[in-house]
């Protein structure tokens, strides 16, 4: 049996990259979807494959980081199937800098979409997945939420706030039913990662850097990416939260 079988999940930044990967892993898993991103075309290119592939999928473009964005969200999941039983938090954006040249503008930017959104997101669906006695949040952190490079703070700051979140609802919602866990990627396949190779002056320049400091020696697929958040979002986790899950091919564990 399909191991999302008649579950409801929310995924943000599902136009692309890990949330793109996601909801394909997802929706062959039996989950009804509804996806959200600020892109619209590549939100509709995802919800033509899906409806292709006979998913249960519905969309919702706008900005994560607003109030009336999420609101509509939720409401969207529970017009359209009456229950929220995963949200995948995954938007995320990663402008670098100089710290004493870092406009403010950016920094709020970074905390709004990378953090507040899921602030936003678990405030509204928390109440309905305590009515439903359970449900299962899992929060896109990163390896550099503990790790990092110069120019990469606001980044860094963003992602440790997202396990301090993450850890925070675990702890206050465990006896209701609701799960939070996070995972914390290192190099992935994604379009902000392919931008990173282009700025660095091509994919055969970044893959020295990648075999540094990320010992698997590649990059991770979102698919591979996707199981990891696939495990979390079933109930083969169920006694798992509060987590912090490193799919980063030991960069972590390195010197």
């Amino acid at each position: 049996m399909a191991r999302l079988h008649h579950k409801v999940a929310i995924i943000t930044g599902a136009a692309s990259g890990i949330g793109r990967g996601t909801a394909l892993l997802f929706a062959e898993q039996g989950a009804k979807l509804v996806l959200v991103d600020r892109d619209a075309a590549g939100l509709e290119s995802i919800h033509s494959e899906l409806v292709a592939q006979a998913a249960a999928v519905v969309i919702s473009c706008g900005d994560v980081s607003l109030a009336e964005t999420i609101s509509n969200v939720v409401s969207l999941a529970i017009e359209t199937y009456g229950q929220i039983d995963i949200v995948f938090n995954n938007a995320g954006i990663m402008p670098t800098g100089d710290l004493q040249s870092y406009p403010e503008t950016s920094w709020d930017s970074v905390m709004d979409v990378n953090v507040k959104a899921m602030f936003l997101m678990c405030k509204l669906v928390i109440p309905h997945m305590i009515r439903q006695g359970r449900g299962s949040i899992i929060n896109t952190s990163s390896v550099m939420a503990t790790l990092t490079e110069p120019g990469y703070e606001a980044y860094s700051a963003s992602k440790a706030a997202v396990i301090g979140l993450t850890k925070g609802i675990a702890v206050s919602y465990a006896e209701q039913g609701v799960r939070c866990n996070c995972i914390c990627p290192g190099w992935v396949d994604t379009p902000m990662n392919q931008k990173v190779a282009e700025d660095a002056g091509g994919l055969e320049k970044l893959y020295p850097i990648i075999k540094a400091q990320q010992p698997l020696g590649r990059m991770a697929t979102t698919r591979e990416v996707g199981y990891a958040v696939l495990f979390l979002a079933s109930d083969e986790s169920s006694a798992v939260t509060g987590s912090a899950l490193y799919v980063d091919g030991a960069a972590s564990a390195a010197i």
